[in-house]
């Protein structure tokens, strides 16, 4: 991420199938949705069937307690799904029993009026949508519509997945074609909204523009709660001539006072990173035209300045605000790989120094600040202006495929983005270029061999500065031939290249109540808190065991730190609050909430003899962290068992090249405590 410590991570679908048709052959039709245009028809397309399922019935539960009124329908669409375990549920909510099918329902206070049980229905098929769309606008008419889509999102690559139709998933070209066969009669939605992960992004943005005239959705990952559904709809009903912008606005709000304002510590960590934004989509088009003009501008940088070029467009992304991926392992899953869009073209300004490129970046930062008519974003997110814009840094990564590609997206075909992310992720084209050397690291010079009890060793080294991206001091074991890595830490790499690390034979840990266990910290963030304090965001992967189930889940944990020694000391004491656990799924990313009695084990990288990378954990219940209450998990920086261990720098250049150089230190007994008499 950044430096440590002083920066820290289409065809149009017609229907046939009536939406009103009765549950069961023998039961009388339900009627029909009120004669009187409403203000207001509010059309909630709820994919629970996935490991969604709990936190997303739980929104339902919360609709309930306002209900529609006689002037704003509430009209949902809910699937479930069939298991029951600690990631779903089998829950009755409110006067229904627990269902595994796909019910359509109209949402009143306190109760559910069921109007169809459409059976197990693929919510992942774009057929499905446009048949809940048409129906529940013929029969619940107003002036004013809007869809709220709650589930998994994944950016360009879409959204709502359907685990029981085989993660059959919305694209969003799918979306935009399935609202279109509707706003052919009802004009265009007056909001479309995201109560997803990481949907506030420009692709999706300018392909449902001809559908809506506002889109409300985040940059980053969303905590497990979603928005708040019951001071949002008690707005609405309050003030239901209210237009799209203000709905969005209240949307904002509500979910952001959810967080910030709750009498919940764990609620309030989740705040550190929030993102939300009102979008007018009326005014995306120029945003478009912006970034194809930006692309075009970078292309020619390419092609024009070589490899100083590509350089400077790296440099440009490199330090740009990443959403959806702090600290996550393994390869990029589909939808990843966004940023802000403002920050990416105020960076390409600041790198690339020629007129042309700085026009271009003005013209997208200008015309994003007019389309983003409202946003919030909290101190871990400062660079978050509302959206997103993909900025794969491979070809792997680019032709990553969701349900579809990249190349095959609407705005991929229509935008001179697409042609840029193509000339960016095949350099080098030549075999010089490909054939560059790894960073150089010069010899360590240790002070050395001893540390830890009040002695450290400073561990130093020299690189060419020159298109580094990222600097890391290393600890490591040597077990069995093979290596453990503990974890790896940024660390600031002054403009003539030295590398210094004077360390005291203390690590990271992470704790639970009655066990301690060496953390392997896999990023930093700076978080900007308003204070002189170094706070920082950091993420340990771990594997995540719920109470009840016998399936280990991948997950990364993320911690707000706090370094609280004084500056003129070595000896910094941190204090690490656990923010929330996030599982990266082939759906995209979700939070986790931890219980009590769940068990958390961290994951650590193993590299053979053969430079081969796998994740691994350490064996024994002694190894294992029990939850009892989320809030006792903590991450600190204490002394590290005695032994020998590997300490040193791994730098990466801006093409992903690395280059590594550790040495043996030997961490002590501690000394006896002296017998008193």
């Amino acid at each position: 991420m950044h430096p440590f410590p002083k920066r820290l991570v289409s065809t149009v679908l017609l229907l046939c199938t009536a939406l009103t048709a009765p549950a069961h052959a023998d039961a009388p039709p339900e009627p029909s949705g009120p004669a009187v245009r409403a203000s207001w028809t509010l059309m909630f397309y709820l994919d629970a069937d996935n490991d969604l399922e709990r936190p997303l019935i739980k929104n339902l539960e919360d609709m309930l307690k306002v209900g529609s009124t006689d002037a704003v329908n509430i009209i949902v669409l809910a699937a479930r799904h069939p298991r029951g375990d600690r990631k779903y549920s089998n829950d009755a909510v409110a006067n229904l029993p627990n269902w595994t099918t796909t019910k359509l329902l109209r949402v009143e206070h306190n109760k559910l009026r069921e109007i169809a049980d459409w059976g197990e229905t693929d919510m992942g098929n774009p057929t499905t949508l446009a048949r809940f769309l048409k129906g529940a606008t013929e029969d619940f008419p107003a002036q004013r519509y809007g869809l709220i889509i709650g589930d998994h999102g994944m950016a360009w690559a879409g959204v709502a997945v359907d685990e029981t139709s085989d993660d059959d998933s919305l694209s969003v070209d799918e979306l935009a074609a399935a609202i279109a066969g509707v706003t052919r009669t009802t004009g265009r939605f007056e909001l479309i909204g995201f109560d997803a992960c990481v949907m506030g992004n420009l692709e999706v943005a300018r392909t449902l523009a001809p559908a809506a005239h506002y889109m409300v959705a985040s940059e980053e990952i969303e905590p497990s709660d979603g928005w708040d559904y019951e001071p949002l709809l008690a707005t609405l009903a309050r003030t239901p001539t209210m237009d799209g912008a203000a709905l969005g606005r209240v949307i904002v709000d509500t979910y952001h006072n959810y967080y910030v304002k709750s009498p919940q510590r764990a609620l309030q960590q989740k705040a550190k990173a929030l993102t939300l934004a009102v979008i007018d989509l009326d005014k995306v088009a120029p945003i478009s035209t912006a970034v194809a003009n930006l692309g075009n501008g970078a292309d020619s940088l390419l092609t024009h300045a070589g490899h100083g070029g590509w350089i400077q467009v790296a440099q440009a992304r490199n330090e740009a605000e990443e959403f959806g991926r702090t600290g996550t392992p393994g390869p990029a899953p589909p939808g990843s790989e966004v940023y802000d869009l403002v920050h990416v073209a105020q960076n390409i300004k600041k790198h690339s120094q020629d007129e042309a490129s700085a026009a271009a970046a003005d013209a997208v930062i200008a015309a994003v600040s007019q389309a983003v008519v409202y946003n919030i974003h909290s101190e871990a997110r400062p660079h978050a202006n509302g959206l997103s814009i993909f900025f794969p840094p491979d070809q792997t990564t680019l032709n990553v495929r969701g349900k579809a590609s990249y190349n095959e997206t609407t705005f991929a075909g229509g935008n001179r983005w697409f042609p840029f992310l193509q000339s960016y992720t095949a350099f080098p084209a030549s075999a010089q270029e490909r054939n560059r050397p790894k960073p150089a690291l010069s010899s360590l010079a240790p002070s050395g061999r001893m540390a830890g009890h009040g002695s450290s060793v400073k561990i130093g080294t020299k690189v060419n500065p020159d298109e580094i991206d990222e600097a890391n001091f290393v600890l490591a074991r040597s077990v069995n031939g093979e290596r453990v890595v503990l974890g790896a830490v940024p660390i600031d790499l002054d403009a003539a290249g030295d590398l210094n690390e004077d360390w005291d034979g203390k690590w990271f840990t992470i704790s639970d109540q009655d066990n301690e266990l060496l953390a392997p910290i896999t990023s930093f963030e700076d978080i900007v808190d308003g204070n002189d304090d170094d706070v920082y965001w950091a993420a340990v992967p771990a594997q995540l065991r719920l109470n009840g189930t016998n399936e280990w889940l991948d997950v990364t944990l993320n911690f707000e730190l706090e370094f609280t020694g004084d500056d003129d000391s070595d000896d910094d004491e941190v204090r690490g609050d656990f923010i929330y656990a996030v599982e990266y799924t082939r759906h995209g990313p979700r939070e986790i909430e931890l219980d009590a009695g769940d068990q958390l084990r961290p994951v650590y990288v193993i590299i053979d003899a053969a430079g081969n990378e796998r994740p691994s954990h350490a064996e024994g219940a002694d190894q294992i962290l029990r939850i009892t209450d989320a809030d006792d998990l903590k991450v600190g920086r204490n002394d590290v068992p005695p032994g020998t261990y590997l300490a040193g720098f791994i730098v990466s250049d801006l093409g992903g090249r690395q280059s590594e150089s550790l040495t043996e230190v030997e961490i002590q007994e501690a000394p006896a405590e002296p017998v008193v008499p």
